[in-house]
């Protein structure tokens, strides 16, 4: 539990939005125009360049070979592979009991991003694994925006301590992933 108690000042901050900060830029190109070119569809068929067209039934067999599991069953995972009781991490991340119960209780059940970011610190997960933890539940850490950042921050620093995450955000002017809430 490598720097359990420490907290990143405002300049190791600052710092690391400056170099990874990224403001969002409009795309030029359509949704179609994106699409254009990886396969046409004709008459409820998708041709992608093989010898045959792709039907319902194939589409369908390529999607259930790619469900993967929910953000609920992959958190209950982790927690048995960290050799974790779930009560040390939900406390650890600042969430109650009863929201707890209720994401452990219903595999489909998808919490806030900010209680998904507040497990991955939790669980002491690295960049990839977070993204693949949120991810889940539908959600990205993203470069252009800042609170993204400064999770992102702590969690590259190995800083996993909820409380001090939860004040820099804070202190930058968004709100923290758990506890305290402003209006």
């Amino acid at each position: 539990m490598a720097g359990k108690e420490k907290m990143l000042s405002k300049a190791e901050i600052d710092e690391y939005i400056r170099l990874h900060y990224k403001p969002e830029k409009k795309l030029g190109k359509s949704f179609l125009g994106i699409l254009k070119g990886t396969g046409a569809c004709l008459g409820g068929a998708i041709y992608t360049g093989a010898q045959r067209p792709l039907g319902l039934e194939d589409l369908l067999d390529s999607v259930r070979n790619k469900i993967e599991l929910t953000f609920s069953e992959k958190l209950m995972e982790l927690i048995k592979e960290k050799g974790r009781k779930p009560a040390d991490i939900y406390k650890k991340a600042d969430i109650n009991k009863d929201l707890f119960s209720k994401i452990k209780a219903n595999k489909y059940y998808r919490p806030t991003k900010e209680t998904a970011l507040a497990f991955a610190i939790a669980l002491h997960l690295n960049l990839k694994e977070t993204a693949d933890l949120i991810g889940r539940a539908g959600y990205a850490l993203s470069s252009s925006i800042k609170s993204d950042l400064i999770v992102q921050c702590y969690i590259e620093a190995k800083v996993y301590n909820i409380m001090s995450v939860n004040d820099s955000l804070v202190e930058y002017g968004f709100k923290p992933l758990t506890g305290r809430r402003f209006g």
